[in-house]
């Protein structure tokens, strides 16, 4: 870097994974460890001679939301009516990775999807070896995760001391889903 030249740097936070770019070139990428708590945000710079930040702004994206589940019915209902609408309501982006679109690797999308979202939801009641990687995943990387399971179902014993929003598969049961999801997402965004 030249002394006296300006340069324009831009800073990235989506989910666990952060970008620094400078002069639009990136210069890092990497995932945290764990989810950035709630905070401030600031820079620090050091140099031989006088280092100067300028036209700082803060802009805020909407947190994703990234939802692990079976997509077939009645599943893909659950998604569309409970979830995606209860997760707007917090001014969140609920999606899933078949809402990706574009080449690539699915799993590539997947892996970006539970790095940058902000909560994992996870409808665990059919025995899915995909959902229950996608899951693994989420814990190994301290996520705070919501799971989902039809009433009457048990758990595999991995996951059974985890707590478990158990819902009825009627339309009495989707307004419970709907005060469960909208508890537990409260608690985790006032964190």
């Amino acid at each position: 870097m030249n002394s006296g030249r300006k340069y324009e740097i831009e800073m990235k936070l989506s989910g666990q994974r952060i970008y620094l770019t400078v002069a639009n070139v990136r210069v890092l990428e990497h995932v945290l460890e764990q989810p950035v708590t709630s905070g401030q945000v600031g820079l620090f710079a050091w140099g031989k001679g006088e280092v100067r930040f300028s036209a700082m702004t803060v802009a805020q994206f909407p947190a994703k939301v990234f939802v692990v589940m079976q997509f077939s019915e009645p599943y893909k209902q659950l998604y569309s009516e409970v979830i995606q609408p209860v997760a707007d309501s917090f001014g969140l982006e609920a999606y899933h990775v078949g809402d990706v679109f574009g080449p690539g690797m699915i799993l590539n999308d997947i892996v970006q999807g539970l790095i940058e979202s902000k909560v994992i939801i996870a409808e665990v009641t059919p025995s899915n070896q995909n959902v229950f990687y996608e899951l693994g995943y989420a814990h190994a990387l301290g996520k705070p995760t919501i799971l989902l399971a039809e009433r009457g179902k048990q758990p595999p014993f991995d996951i059974s001391g985890y707590r478990h929003l158990f819902y009825d598969n009627t339309i009495g049961g989707k307004k419970q889903v709907e005060e469960g999801l909208r508890k537990h997402l409260q608690a985790i965004m006032h964190e």
